[in-house]
Formats: structure tokens, sequence, C-alpha cells
């Protein structure tokens, strides 16, 4: 849109929008809606575009998810599993699945897993549903990791500079650099107790120092423990107890804590009816858990504060309420907030009802402040001293069972390695896990420091920022290919156990060290034997409990077969006394001077989070929950500050931070605080890999320090410079028409009338019924439930083959999703309300693909599929344009041509790999269905409900989606169909769809969308 015409935006905009253009009914959005494809497939100009990123073949052949159907010959199998074929057991069966139990880490989430292997090699990762942690459920990261596994620009072997080298000559001249003396180890967050206690041993062995950072901190929440309680930990959160959620700027379900377990557990709580829980949200910049707030508002990053204490300031002040209210100490800090509404522009009695509602739910509410901000400190602190007025210490937060004790990194250990560095303490430094060259903030001056170490050596998977300018690189192995294990709360032990031998030479950092080491420092003889003799002597030995009763071999057998071994059990829903909250702490909080004119928040996105996996394409391709962009990170802003700057979507322009300036494109973004930027870190790779490399800027070194502590918010001026860039966003590429799309209502509403707002049609129509006698597959998608996370999109991508096309053809409406999260906004886009709708095929009765396939490409089966036979289609593209859902995608090109090895290994065999010319969509995951049939057959039974899970359905934290048989009556799907909250999505298109949606309801007194201009009721 042109600048002038940004606040021209008040004529007659829809009630629910994709994007800016769309509210404002720009022709030139009409026009992008009805070239579905923005290109021919005969235009196949250069490789690179003018904006960057990678187009058509050339970018496939780099790519990690574009991979070739070519021989599974090459079969690998653990070390300690190797089962050769002349001697076959009886229960490896060719063609059959593989599973093992196995954990994954991935910063400060993990995972219990279950792997799914082919003929030695893994193809897909699913949650371990006995896993108390995740109970079964995924990120769209802990789905990627199987395309990380098979990176083709892994690293293998050593390397000595930039020269290959042995790992026999390798460990001999690690050990001599050792044995000099002046070690240090520099490793992220070890959450594996074997490991933390092979990184002690050795330490000891060397004398050699152990520093702990991570690049995305959250250290201010374990300070603002030991501030207020006496102990540095970091709580387990029991969102499943919580009926009132209060947001200061975290992002819960998004990036912060364990988002996985948030969003398992805010989804029981969600449920429609008395007792709906209620989640308000204060942000700066729109986030996941922002965009499921029932109220959300809009203030600056430094006023966050001003929030909680003005709501403190009403409860303990002016209501008098808690012990609290007559404590001089808190008296005098409150003093001064008791006018916060007008001081932040909220609207009237904001703070006050906010306030009252938390009081209305005191035991069994969770307020939950942002760790990465500004003044993140006092926010928590005074966070803390809210939760505690609100006696929630001990109910909704678990500060002495599960607690991540594991997570330890801080600014503070690596401060204090650089200062060793530039003293010359450090003589070897070995580094793993974390890349400081790419991520530390600049201001520290580790990169400098590093120059002065005689000998660096990079234990990692690639040889990456960091592994390039160390004097050694040892490859490490994938955590699919190694033993380990891990505890992701305190008395929740995970195993983690290899299912394939590693791809190439590579060793975990356990087994370096092992062999680095001293002769005599270890008597075992692998890790393998030190992870056993980790579990045997120290965690069964301490807790005789559950399947640790029986003599350690059985132990460890039923450990790889259950993948996890839970000390807690029941003990974890107990409710513990409050602990004593030291008001001392309070005073150390500093009054917040104001922002300059603007702020700038360096975020994550949920799918590439600190960049470590930036080479995995999937996740590149991944449309951000919030933006919907891809392939890039940019500075969002504002409606009324690109208005003020000049700025516009597409235009580049200067972010400027203390003394550190980068050039990044713009993005005007709805739910912006006006005094708000931001920019998302992981991007600006320069040695992620031929997928990562050169996609965006790296945001890192604009990270300031606040009393020696990383903080992520700091002042920051943006002007407008020369060039444009295209940012892809396929939201709006499928985009639908109809009077009905996402259905609200508000709670009021819906206890009054379960179909609030949903306007059902009497259907005429002159076709015959379909008769299913038999099975009749369907879909029931709860968009209450659905937090737009979207690990249903990687997890489909997973399962089926589905390849990624890169930034141009996204551009050019050629994404390949199966399925996509369409994000629609309601409201004015200064702080709209966002509905999210997972779409996929819809699998029409009266299917309108059908009707006009020249060929009888796509047929309608007999249990209600809608099936595509890809050797028929010839790519006429006429269900494409039929579909009123625009479901459907054309395979443009040749996606199995030309891929580097290994990357066809993560190939599911069943699922065909598509040829170039045909239509392709989502087929409720047939391949399943077949499976669970034959099973079934074998096992001499009828089919029952669950036996089908659909890979969409089987990842999704909240259980929004639902699959079975309508037919049967007692089925959970037929049981779903028949809720009042049910409608079908365009139904008076007379489609018949199987899948179908139910409502979303909004704990809120009023809505901003209703059902774009229909009333209820039918005609």
């Amino acid at each position: 849109m042109k600048r002038e015409e940004i606040t021209d935006m008040k004529t007659e905009s829809p009630k629910q929008w994709l994007s800016l253009e769309q509210w404002r009914k720009d022709p030139e959005f009409a026009k992008f809606v009805e070239n579905e494809f923005q290109s021919s497939p005969l235009a196949e100009g250069g490789v690179v575009t003018k904006e960057g990123g990678w187009a058509r073949r050339e970018f496939l052949k780099l790519m990690g998810a574009s991979m070739a159907l070519t021989s599974f010959g090459c079969v690998r199998r653990p070390a300690q599993k190797i089962v050769p074929y002349a001697n076959r057991p009886a229960e490896l069966v060719p063609g059959d699945n593989s599973y093992y139990t196995s954990s994954f880490v991935d910063g400060n989430e993990g995972f219990g897993l279950v792997v799914t292997a082919r003929e030695g090699r893994p193809i897909k990762a699913e949650g371990n549903p006995s896993h108390p942690v995740n109970k079964g459920k995924m990120s769209v990261r802990a789905h990627a990791q199987i395309l990380d596994l098979y990176d083709p620009d892994r690293l293998s072997g050593g390397k000595k500079g930039s020269a290959a080298i042995k790992f026999e000559d390798l460990d001999k001249e690690v050990k001599m650099a050792i044995a000099a003396g002046g070690v240090a180890l520099l490793t992220g967050s070890v959450v594996s107790p074997a490991k933390g206690q092979l990184l002690r041993d050795f330490g000891r062995k060397v004398n050699a120092d152990h520093y702990v950072w991570d690049a995305i901190t959250e250290e201010y929440v374990r300070q603002g423990q030991e501030e207020c309680f006496g102990k540095s930990i970091y709580p387990r959160y029991r969102y499943n107890k919580a009926k009132y959620f209060l947001s200061i700027g975290s992002d819960f379900l998004g990036t912060e804590g364990h988002p996985t377990e948030a969003n398992v557990q805010f989804g029981e709580v969600r449920k429609p009816g008395e007792g709906m829980a209620k989640l308000v949200s204060f942000e700066s910049i729109l986030s996941l858990t922002g965009m499921n707030a029932d109220t959300a508002y809009r203030v600056r990053p430094s006023q966050l504060l001003d929030v909680v204490l003005g709501i403190l300031h009403h409860l303990v002040i002016e209501k008098g309420h808690s012990k609290y209210s007559s404590d001089n100490t808190v008296k005098a800090v409150l003093e001064g907030y008791g006018a916060v509404n007008e001081r932040l522009g909220l609207p009237e009695q904001t703070i006050e009802n906010v306030a009252k509602e938390l009081w209305g739910h005191r035991g069994e509410s969770l307020v939950l402040a942002g760790s990465q901000g500004r003044n993140a400190l006092d926010l928590q602190i005074a966070t803390n001293f809210l939760n505690v007025v609100l006696e929630n210490d001990g109910k909704t937060i678990d500060a002495g069972l599960s607690s991540r004790t594991g997570y330890q990194g801080s600014t503070a250990g690596l401060k204090k390695l650089i200062e060793e560095m530039n003293k010359g303490s450090v003589k070897t430094l070995i580094i793993n896990g974390v890349n400081p060259v790419y991520s530390a903030p600049r201001a520290l001056g580790f990169a400098e420091a590093l120059k002065k170490v005689k000998t660096v050596v990079y234990v990692g998977r690639r040889a990456d920022e960091t592994g390039e300018v160390s004097t050694f690189t040892a490859a490490e192995s994938h955590s699919m290919e190694a033993w380990g294990d891990a505890e992701l709360q305190e008395g929740v032990y995970s195993i983690q156990q290899p299912t394939i031998r590693p791809l190439g030479e590579s060793r975990s950092l356990e087994e370096h060290l092992m062999a680095w080491a001293p002769d005599g420092t270890f008597s075992s003889a692998s890790y393998y034997d030190y992870l056993r003799d980790y579990w045997k002597n120290t965690i069964q030995k301490n807790n005789r409990t559950g399947i640790a009763k029986s003599d350690f071999e059985d132990f460890w057998l039923a450990l790889l077969e259950e993948g996890v071994f839970d000390t807690v059990g029941d003990k974890r829903d107990r409710t513990d006394s409050a602990r004593r909250f030291n008001t001392s702490a309070l005073k150390k909080m500093k009054k917040m001077a104001a922002g300059g004119d603007y702020e700038v928040v360096l975020y994550q996105k949920s799918a590439l989070r600190d960049g470590q996996l930036a080479n995995v394409a999937w996740l590149q391709e991944l449309p951000d929950p919030v933006t919907k962009v891809v392939w890039d990170n940019y500075v969002m802003v504002s409606l009324k500050t690109a208005h003020t700057l000049g700025l516009e979507t597409g235009n580049m322009a200067e972010l400027k931070v203390g003394n550190e300036v980068v050039k990044v494109p713009v993005l005007v973004q709805p739910g912006t605080d006006d005094h708000t930027l931001a920019l998302a870190l992981g991007y600006g790779r320069t040695a992620a890999g031929q997928v990562g490399n050169g996609i965006g800027v790296n945001a890192f070194p604009l990270i300031a320090l606040e009393e020696g502590v990383a903080s992520f918010v700091a002042d920051a001026s943006l002007s407008k410079t020369s060039g444009r860039y295209k940012l892809a966003n396929p939201q709006g590429h499928h985009a639908m028409e109809g009077r009905q799309i996402v259905v609200e209502a508000t709670l009021e509403q819906y206890l009054s009338n379960p179909e609030a707002n949903i306007h059902r049609h009497k259907m005429m129509t002159m076709w015959s019924k379909h008769e299913y006698n038999g099975i009749k597959w369907g879909m029931n998608i709860d968009l209450n439930a659905c937090t737009g996370c979207s690990a249903c999109v990687v997890a489909c991508q997973s399962e089926n083959n589905i390849p990624t096309v890169g930034k141009q053809y996204v551009i050019e409406g050629r994404i390949m999703h199966w399925i996509r999260v369409d994000r629609y906004y309601a409201g004015e886009p200064t702080n709209p309300e966002a509905l999210f709708m997972p779409v996929t095929c819809m699998h029409c009765d009266n299917a309108p693909c059908e009707t006009v396939c020249p060929v009888a490409a796509t047929v309608h089966s007999t249990e209600g599929l809608n099936d595509m036979v890809y050797n028929r289609c010839v790519g006429t593209r006429y269900c494409a344009n039929n579909c009123p859902y625009k479901v459907r995608r054309f395979n443009w090109f040749d996606y199995v041509k030309d891929v580097k090895s290994p990357q066809h290994l993560a190939l599911n065999p069943e699922v065909s790999v598509r040829e170039r010319g045909v239509m392709e969509k989502c087929s409720f995951c047939t391949h399943r269905i077949k499976t669970a049939k034959h099973d079934a057959k074998v096992e001499g039974r009828e089919l029952k409900d669950g036996d089908v899970v659909t890979a969409c359905q089987q990842s999704c934290p909240t259980n929004a989606i639902t699959f079975g048989d309508v037919n049967d009556s007692d089925s959970l799907v037929s049981k779903a169909m028949g809720d009042k909250r049910t409608y079908a999505l365009l139904e008076e298109l007379n489609a018949a769809p199987a899948l179908k949606y139910r409502s979303k309801i909004r704990n809120a007194e009023k809505i901003f969308s209703s059902n774009q201009g229909h009333g209820e009721g039918h005609h």
C-alpha cells in the first residue's frame, strides 16, 4: 500500500481479515487472491532472485527437505543393537516399523520420544504418551530433528583448521593440549544427569572449570526466585490448575519456559463451559500467547513492570488484601502506582478490573512474566510477589517437585570465562552445544578474547561460526545416534537411545571427553557402560520405586521400553504450603525511566529460536504463527509508526541500538505497540549450511547488557533507507471467500446458546447422497483448542514426504504444505483479536474437485475419502480451481531429483513421493488407516476407535483434532460432530465436507468479529 494511504483505512473493512491489504480492501489484494499462482511454470529464469533466497531446482539440490526416493540399501543400526540380516531374528520383519523410546532436548524444552525406524533408519519422531512432561505431544522443532539428522552439511570426522584430521591424530593433539593445563569447558545448560557427572569427573581430573551459558537465557527467572525465596530454581507452572492467566510479556505458549507442556495443560482448562479459564495479556508485540488471549493490551516494554505494580497497589494498598497490606516495606515500594491506567494509556478501570478478577481467582490463578525483557529481574520479583499475594505459590506454582533444575546457563558464566581468557589463564577451551561467536552479545567481546586462547576445541554437528575459528573441530553425533539421558524436570528421568549408527564419523561429547581424558580417568570402556553404571549406582540406588524395584537388568530393559522413569508420580499434583517471601527483595527494584521514542524487542520465533536449526528447511518455510512470513526476519512496526517514519512493508530501514546498526526490511504488523520495534533472533547465519546461510540478518549483536546480564530490549532508532525487499508471505495465497469462516462467540453467548453465531443453511441439492454402510471417516477440529502452534504442519510434512520449495516459489504461490493454519484478525489493526483455523482437504461428499477432473484422478472412496490416483493425474489443475477451500497443491517441479545423500533416508516408505506435474493434498493419512486395518485383521478383531490416529492429530498439544469413524456412535469424532458448536466451513456451497469445526469461544465480554454479516439460525 502507498504510504499516504496508510491512515485512510476506515472503509467498510471485513469482520475477519488476513492482512492489512484485505482489511482496507486493497484492489491489489483482490488481484493477488484471484491469481492463485503468481507465475507460469514456463518462466524459469535465474537461480537466485534479487531479493535473495534460492529458487527452483538449484535450491532443492541443497535443501534438507526435498529428498530422493532412491535405494534404501544404507541400513545402519545402533552399535549396541546391530542385527545381521543373515541371522535375522523372528521379530524383525522387513517392511515393518520398529519403535524406540528416546528423548530430545532443545534449548529450554525437552521431549520424551517414540522414534519410528524402518529397516535401521529413523523416519519419524513422535511424542511418548507415557512421558509426564510432553504427554505424547510435539513441537515443530522436535519433529524437525529428523531432517537435522539427515542434513548433508553435517560435519564428519575432525578438522585442524580447515584440513581434515583423523580422530586418532586429533585425540593425541587434544590430549597433549589438555595435559599442559589451563583447561576450561563451555557448554549450554546440561539437563543430562549422567553427562553432568562425566563433566565433573573430567573437570576434576584435568583441573578444568566448567562454564554454562545459553544464547537465549532465562536466568532472570532463577535470579528472581533466589531473591524472593532464597533458592535459585526454575519452578514448574501448573497450567492445568489455573482458572485465570495473566501474561506480562510472557510468551509461555510460544517460546518461553516449556511451551509444549504449557499448551498441553492450557488446553485442559480452556474447554467451553462453566469454569473455563481466562487469559489476559499485556505485551508490546503480538505473540502466540497474546493471540490466544481473551483480552489483550498493548504497552511499551519498559511499562510492563508498571502493570504488575499497579495491580499490586490496587490489591494491597487500596483494597487492603493479604497480610502484606500493613507491611511498611511493601507500602513504600508500591507508593506512586495508583494511577497506572492514565500513565500507560490503558482504557479506564483496566488495572482495577484485572486486579478484581485475579483476586476472585486467588489460589487458582497464575501470573507469568517475560524473562528476557527490560528490567526483567525487577519484573520477576514483582510477579513473584503478586503470585504470593494471590496465594498461588504451592498451588499453581510448584517449587518443591519437578522444577527445571538443569537450566543453569547465565551471562555471568560467560563473562567470567571471557575474563579468564583475557588474562591468559585459559590455554585450552572445549566448546559444545553453543555458538558464542555468532550469538554472544557483542559487547562482551567473546570473539576477541577467543583469539588469546592457544587451543580451541569445538565439538559440534557443523563447522559453524565458532567452529570456523577454532583450532580443532570434532564432529558430534546427533541425539538419535548416541546414548544419553535427561532430567527434564526434577525426578523425571528420560533415556536417550540411538536409533541409527552414526551416519558419518562422529562421537558424542561424552565419548570425545573420555577419549581426551588422561589414561585411567574412567573405568568404563565406553559411554554406554558409563551411562549404565550411573543409572545403576545413582538413579536406581536412590529411587527404589516403580520399575526400579527389580534388579538392574530388568530395570534397564523396562527403561528402554518405557523411555521414562518418573519418581514423582501422583505427588506431582499435590498442594504445597506457600514459601516465605523475602519482602526486602522489593526494595531492590528500581523505578524504570521512560524509554526513548522507540524500544526494540529482540524476540524468538517458535520455529527458528536461537538459529541452531537454521539449516532445516522445514523450519525456514514454516509460516510464522504471528506474521506468516517465511524465509526471513524483519523489523516489525505498528501502523502508526510506519506512517510517522514514512515506511511501508518491504522498505529497507536501518535499525540502530547503541553503536550497532543493521539494515533490515520492514513489516507493518498489526498488534504492535506504537513505541515498539521488533526483530527476530536466529537469522543472519554465515556457517549454518547451504540452506541457512545468508537468510535474514543477525540480531544478536544488538543485545544490550543490563547490569551485566543480557537484555533483549533496548532503546533504538529506525530510519528508512533506499531499496525494497520482497517478503514471502503465503497468507492470502489460498484465501477463501464466504460468509462464515471462523465462528466465534463469547462464553456468555455460548452458555445461553451453544450454537451462538453459527448460521446453518437448509440445503437443497441435485446430488444423490453417498451411502456408507460401513466406515465413514471424518475429522473434527476444535477452534477453541487450537493455539496456532503449527506442530500439525511439520508433523504432516514429515509423515507425508512433503517438500519445501524455497522463498521465490512461496512468493509465487507454490508452497506445498498439505495443512495450513490460517490466521485471521478481527477488530482494528492497533490491537486486533486473532483467530486460528487449520485447513486441509475436506474430503467432501459432494467434492467439487471430483466432478471436473477429466481423467478421474481424484475419486471418492467407499469410506468417504477423497483419494488421489497420482498415475492418472495429468496436471490440468481444474480441481484446484474448483476447490473453494484452496487445499490442493500442484507439484510444479521434480522435487526428487539430484538430492544429496543421506536425505532420502528420511522418507516415509508408506507414502509415495509424487512426481512432477501431479496434484497432491491431504489423504487423512490413508496409509495409517490401512496399517490399522491390517493390524486388526492379524489380531482377529474389529477396528476400534483410536486405532487410527492421523499425524496432525497425534502431535497436536491441545488435542484440537479428532479423527475416526463418524458412523460409530461411540467414537470420539462422532460425539464431536454432534456437539452443538460444530459447523461446516462454507456450508452454503453444499460440498458436504467430512472435516468440520467447533466454534471458537472467547472468555470475554465482547468480540470484534461476527459471522461475516450472516445472522444466527437457518434459512
